[in-house]
């Protein structure tokens, strides 16, 4: 509970209104992506006046090249997740987004030069790229720190987890939060009414802008209700995390979060024959290239260790449904001759030849035929062997969600992680999975894949 100095201070006082100036993180997303605009444009202007410059052509800047590279950077920013919570916080993660948005704002500059050559030439479209690189990266530097300095910061009050435990502390730093603990705040032997009292008096002692709950808290009846009312925000220690890390604790799920996997009623169907026509095509793609390279490989593998050239393992896909996943070989013929075993990072079993497919992705191609028969999606959680299904689902709660989704070539859990080689880092990857079938959308399905693209150019396979 409050203790008296504090209670007689905020009665003695007027109701003061939670600050103003405080930004959320989607307030802090839109200024950025708005600056990042106004930088990539600039940078786009500054080209033609040097291409002005140098090659002696007229200087005429068109509407049409600043406009469209202000909307190219914010597009290959989004897409390379560069307005994450980490993205604003750190700023080799903002120097590593705009690295990689720059391919796809060249790419996309590229693709207008082919389409109408007359509105940008090369040169400018080169140096639109690297300028807008230079001007976004120097305006991240200053927006940012401007966007997290603590005139700005939410100041929340925090009910439950106590003391928070280090997801929750993890994004609050991420998030900048100012927190309070409301720690005294028992509800066991106050009641909820006198809680509600309290946890009032708290808001308007701290000018608080929002509260978080932890699952218990949530129960309280009136409480959230009674937050609300004085125009404050309201959100769980899970949803907390899960919207600032991308991932879904295990700890924070229960049968609410459950409501909140169906997909709209409205979206589904449109959704599901996008991503088999999109699951067609991109397996057509990647599939004739891999033709042409395919007896080679297979002349590599062969010459490397003696065995099949394709291997046929057996993959659990949705709803428990089970198939045989199709793949390259890339360990010894005996690898699994005392059972099933997870690789390692620097696995013996791994032979010379399967270490290169594996870092660069290639053993995985084959399972386009997978793709194309319907057991499996270009985009989702990794099917995992029947063996691993049941002792992972004995030792992880909530393991069977992830069935719920179609398995897929790759997934969140391949673009923000890793390999798992045991229950812990199942875990981990669990939580990343999870947060994929609550929130799967176009949108989350497009970073996916950008994301996949340069996880196989950065040869992070194990």
């Amino acid at each position: 509970m409050l203790n008296s100095h504090a209670r007689a201070a905020a009665n003695a006082s007027p109701r003061v209104l939670p600050r103003r100036t405080a930004l959320s993180i989607r307030e802090r997303q839109v200024i950025l992506a708005v600056s990042d605009a106004l930088a990539g444009g600039l940078g786009c202007a500054v080209a033609y006046l040097v291409d002005e410059r140098l090659l002696g052509r007229a200087l005429v800047v068109p509407k049409f090249g600043p406009a469209f590279y202000a909307l190219a950077w914010v597009a290959g920013l989004f897409l390379v997740d560069g307005y994450s919570s980490q993205g604003l916080s750190q700023r080799q993660k903002s120097l590593i987004a705009v690295a990689k948005g720059s391919l796809i704002a060249g790419l996309l500059g590229f693709a207008i030069f082919f389409f109408q050559p007359y509105r940008m030439n090369r040169p400018v479209i080169v140096l639109a790229v690297v300028f807008g690189a230079l001007l976004i990266f120097l305006e991240r530097i200053s927006v940012g720190r401007l966007l997290l300095h603590e005139a700005l910061a939410l100041r929340s009050v925090l009910v439950g987890a106590q003391p928070p435990g280090p997801d929750l502390t993890d994004t609050l730093h991420r998030a900048r939060h100012e927190v309070h603990l409301a720690a005294e705040l028992d509800h066991r032997s106050a009641g909820p009414d006198k809680v509600r009292e309290e946890l009032i008096e708290l808001v308007h002692e701290h000018q608080a802008n929002e509260v978080i709950l932890s699952r218990e808290a949530m129960e309280l009846p009136g409480l959230v209700e009674a937050c609300i009312n004085e125009g404050v925000r309201v959100i769980s220690v899970g949803a907390m995390v899960e919207r600032y890390q991308a991932r879904v604790p295990l700890d924070e799920v229960d049968g609410h979060w459950f409501v909140g996997v169906p997909e709209s009623d409205l979206w589904a169907r449109p959704y599901f024959v996008i991503r088999r026509v999109i699951d067609l095509v991109i397996s057509a793609l990647i599939s004739l290239p891999f033709l042409l390279v395919l007896p080679l490989l297979a002349l590599l593998i062969r010459l490397d260790s003696p065995g099949p050239i394709f291997l046929q393992q057996r993959r659990v896909g949705q709803f428990g449904r089970e198939f045989d996943l199709l793949k390259l070989r890339t360990m010894r013929s005996d690898a699994e001759s005392d059972g099933p075993r997870w690789a390692v990072a620097g696995d013996p079993r791994v032979t010379r030849v399967g270490g290169i497919l594996r870092k660069t992705r290639l053993d995985e191609v084959p399972q386009a035929l997978n793709i194309v028969r319907g057991d499996m999606s270009f985009i989702g959680p990794r099917p995992e062997r029947p063996e691993f299904v049941h002792r992972l689902e004995a030792e992880i709660p909530h393991y069977r969600t992830r069935l719920l989704v179609p398995p897929g070539l790759t997934g969140w859990a391949q673009v923000k992680g890793d390999y798992a080689g045991s229950v812990s880092e199942s875990i981990r990857k669990l939580e990343y999975d999870l947060y994929y079938v609550r929130n799967r959308s176009v949108r989350l399905d497009l970073q996916i894949v950008v994301g996949t693209v340069f996880t196989v150019l950065g040869f992070r396979g194990r």
